[in-house]
């Protein structure tokens, strides 16, 4: 575990304002609730403090790890050998300028949703059940049945890196196929976002339905980071790890989905270990039967052992 200095850690400290932990467990922050240590972890919730915590780090040169709502994290069971910026609940909230909505990065992204179809905006009321945050979201334009964050994405702002501020036009970040390009190394802090005038009984109707649909084919019961590969072209993982014969197969605690095998769950109190394990199995067996290279969707963190 990587050892920060006590000046280091005093720096951080004056700059988040006395909100930061040291050796903080992450699995707490993680939809798999799995994930060991980090030496310091830090809680800012205003874009100053995001900018002078970051401007310390990059001088440091030491490795960072951000965390929204941790939905598409495997973090190592070593845990991070760096500093954790948790940017979830200490960076929420969101605002309306006629149909234009606003989001912090670290709203959770059903509780935008809902809040636009209050409003009566559409354009995003598809994305209800999407697990996660405003800013995971749009680094990873999240889509479903046909809409895309990316797609109604106006403007973005953040931090580079070193601390200094970013912000681009939605046509600047190239979005794509479950990628924004553009915002790769970035720091999210915002999102502005250009809806459509709808009818609030309707939109929250569709809303319920697609909340409604995703729990009938997906696994919510069992702690999961929602779908674990990219689909690949011309095919579906879920279908292709099923074909495989690998729905609910386990490695030690983790399995794939009895219910939906494009998703891998913490059955029974897994370990990182499991979860990678079971990863590489099936992106080995699904290149093996049919081919396809498997993408991953999930970002893994830290410490592996081969």
């Amino acid at each position: 575990m990587h050892t920060l200095s006590g000046k280091l850690v005093q720096a951080l400290t004056a700059a988040a304002h006395g909100k930061i932990k040291v050796r903080e467990p992450l699995a707490p922050y993680t939809s798999y609730r799995i994930g060991g240590p980090t030496p310091v972890m830090v809680f800012p919730d205003s874009e100053t403090e995001i900018a002078a915590i970051l401007n310390i780090i990059h001088t440091a040169d030491l490795p960072l790890l951000v965390i929204g709502k941790g939905s598409n994290l495997l973090i190592s069971d070593h845990g991070w050998e760096g500093v954790t910026l948790y940017l979830g609940d200490n960076l929420s909230g969101w605002w309306f300028e006629n149909d234009t909505a606003y989001a912090m990065a670290g709203t959770t992204l059903l509780d935008f949703v809902k809040a636009c179809c209050e409003k009566g905006l559409a354009g995003l009321e598809r994305l209800a059940g999407i697990p996660g945050a405003v800013g995971g979201a749009l680094k990873m334009n999240a889509g479903a049945f046909g809409q895309e964050i990316g797609t109604v994405t106006a403007s973005v702002y953040g931090c580079y890196p070193d601390g200094s501020p970013f912000a681009a036009q939605g046509p600047e970040v190239g979005f794509g196929y479950r990628r924004a390009p553009g915002l790769e190394d970035i720091i999210l802090t915002r999102g502005r976002f250009k809806l459509l005038s709808g009818n609030k009984q309707d939109l929250e109707k569709e809303m319920a339905d697609t909340l409604a649909l995703r729990a009938t084919k997906q696994p919510l019961s069992c702690p999961s980071c929602g779908s674990v590969f990219k689909r690949p072209e011309g095919h579906y993982a879920g279908a292709l790890i099923e074909k495989a014969g690998l729905k609910g197969r386990n490695v030690g605690g983790a399995m794939v989905s009895p219910k939906h095998a494009g998703f891998i769950v913490n059955h029974r109190n897994a370990t990182a270990s499991d979860i990678y394990a079971l990863i590489r199995l099936i992106e080995k067996t699904v290149k093996d039967e049919f081919g396809v290279k498997l993408e991953r969707e999930v970002k893994v963190i830290g410490r592996f052992d081969p």
